[in-house]
């Protein structure tokens, strides 16, 4: 079976879960390769750590290492192969069951930048005493979504050749002890493996709140499973085989556990979990601690927005600008079926143009008990001072259970709960000598539909701390009709202004699709121009691999999707 389509498993946990129409539209960013001009090889080479799930077929039992390492041990020698460096893979030897053909996941992601891609295949190289690193088959790539990551930044050791301590011992026990038991509750992320027979390996991520993962027994561990993609390849996966491999990190002291086991997913539990409809039972069967096995250690920047509050956990920051209560202040009708709802909160809070705010709702009707979700902050004027008002524009959608209430049912004074505001599609940065606001000499924003959000605050943003005279702007924006174009007297208004910005707009029914040669005409200085693009997956992946083609450099293109 082809790992583009969904296997049995997956199917069966999207009818359980009520995801399978959510989770057929995703399928659509799955990919047998990787993609270079979308920059997947820098992505991978930049990272100094990594997972590696990987399948003993002859016992049946899955094992994630982690890989420690620095930047260039991952290296995509094409978009069909990459190389993992034998310099960054700690207690090998538990692998020298994988050869040519051994099912393999390996999960890149950005701890700090809350980027993550997940890549599936078989090993094309044997892990032996004389192997140089693995050399992994790709078959499926897939984004996944970044909602649970708890931000961290790594702090590199000085003066060390490798990331690995090789005296570091590994003891391997059947039963987590005391001191394990321990390790396990101050845990805020884990790694999980799992595998589908005939179709392939999956190596995912977790995170929560300290204390989300519980010790039941010295051989049972349990989690809440959060709302997601609705994909379901974990999940997926357990309703096919129930092996699997978790792993946990330290990322304070540089120590982690290895299991294996059995794990299944109980999808009628108690209710135990705040704002999970499901848990995960793993069950131990071996497992490998190690100490301090490598000289890197995380510092810890924030928790996910998304995270929800853990029963009876220790509450780690005494001082917190969030969970705030949001009050609905303000609705504004921006076009038929677009409208601004503003919400004022009791304690200023700072934030760049573009990024987003996550906001918690309780008893939506058809909906979770808590349902969350994330929407664009539209408005700045003081944001990088902080602000107590926060702007969203929200667009009515087929479906949209959270978005289609709010048109229908949101009244003034209705509270919510603001978790958090984050993001990385800002062109608007703090210079770290002035703390003052900066801008690209040339910026490009491209959008579509209700995607011209985080790209319109960025223009306010400019406006607002009088950055326009800093910076030559090329906006160009999507729509099928002109009746959804939203603050368009706006956008000619700042065009008139500001004699650097070049507004374009695009009727799709009447103009048709944007295309590449269309785009080279319009975008300047294509080697100088640092764009941002938000709107339909395929829109984003399209515009930036126009953008690679006429010039712009990968690594100055920034995308920003909420499909999960």
């Amino acid at each position: 079976m082809s790992f583009l389509s969904y296997h049995p498993g997956e199917l069966a946990a999207q009818d359980k879960a009520g995801t399978r129409g959510a989770a057929a539209e995703l399928a659509a960013g799955k990919r047998s390769a990787l993609s270079f001009s979308s920059s997947h090889d820098a992505f991978l080479a930049a990272q100094s750590f990594a997972a590696l799930a990987s399948v003993d077929i002859k016992s049946q039992s899955v094992w994630v290492t982690p890989l420690f390492g620095k930047a260039g041990d991952l290296t995509a020698t094409s978009e069909h192969e990459i190389s993992i460096s034998a310099s960054c893979i700690p207690n090998s030897e538990i692998l020298k069951f994988i050869e040519p053909g051994t099912p393999l996941s390996l999960l890149g992601i950005d701890l700090n930048r809350r980027i993550r891609h997940r890549i599936s295949g078989t090993s094309l190289t044997s892990m032996n005493q004389e192997s140089r690193g693995l050399n992994l088959q790709v078959e499926e790539y897939s984004p996944n979504c970044p909602k649970y990551i708890n931000r961290r930044q790594i702090i590199h050791a000085s003066n060390e050749a490798s990331a690995l301590n090789k005296d570091a011992k590994a003891v391997i026990r059947t039963q987590l002890t005391p001191d394990d038991q321990a390790f396990v509750r101050t845990i805020d992320t884990l790694w999980i493996g799992s595998y589908a027979p005939n179709v392939g390996a999956d190596c995912n991520h977790r995170g929560g709140q300290p204390g989300f993962i519980r010790v039941i027994s010295p051989s049972i561990i349990e989690w809440p499973e959060y709302r997601g993609n609705g994909m379901f390849f974990t999940s997926g996966n357990l309703e096919s085989c129930d092996r699997a491999g978790v792993t946990l990190v330290n990322f304070e002291s540089g120590s982690m556990i290895q299991m294996t086991g059995r794990a299944t997913v109980d999808w009628a539990h108690d209710g135990s979990y705040e704002g999970a409809s499901r848990k995960i039972v793993f069950h131990i069967t071996s497992l490998i601690r190690t100490d301090n096995v490598t000289s890197h250690r995380w510092q810890r920047l924030d928790y996910s927005p998304y995270n929800p509050v853990v029963a009876g956990a220790e509450i780690l920051d005494s001082e917190t600008e969030y969970p705030q209560v949001a009050t609905l202040a303000k609705i504004v009708d921006e076009s038929e079926h677009v409208k601004t709802f503003r919400f004022v909160i009791p304690r200023r809070i700072a934030f760049l143009p573009g990024q987003y705010a996550t906001f918690e709702f309780s008893n939506i009707p058809d909906g979770e008990p808590l349902e969350v979700r994330t929407w664009t902050l539209s408005e700045t004027p003081n944001s990088i001072n902080g602000d107590n008002t926060l702007d969203i524009t929200v667009k009515r959608v087929p479906n949209g259970l959270l978005t289609n209430w709010l048109h229908d049912h949101a009244e003034l004074g209705m509270q919510v709960k603001l978790l958090g505001v984050q993001g990385e599609m800002t062109a608007i940065r703090l210079d770290i000598e002035t703390q003052k606001p900066v801008v690209p000499k040339h910026l490009l924003l491209l959008s579509a539909g209700i995607g011209i959000t985080p790209n319109l605050a960025m223009v306010r943003g400019i406006g607002a701390f009088s950055l326009q005279d800093q910076t030559n702007i090329t906006m160009i924006h999507i729509e099928r009709d002109e009746k959804h174009l939203i603050s368009q007297s706006e956008l000619l208004r700042r065009a008139m202004n500001y004699p650097s910005f070049n507004y374009i707009n695009i009727i799709s029914s009447r103009q048709g699709r944007l295309t590449e040669d269309a785009l080279e005409k319009v975008v300047p200085n294509a080697a100088s121009q640092q764009a941002y693009i938000c709107g339909p997956t395929q829109f984003m992946r399209d515009m930036t691999e126009y953008l690679v083609s006429i010039g712009v450099p990968a690594a100055q293109i920034y995308t920003e999707s909420f499909e999960f």
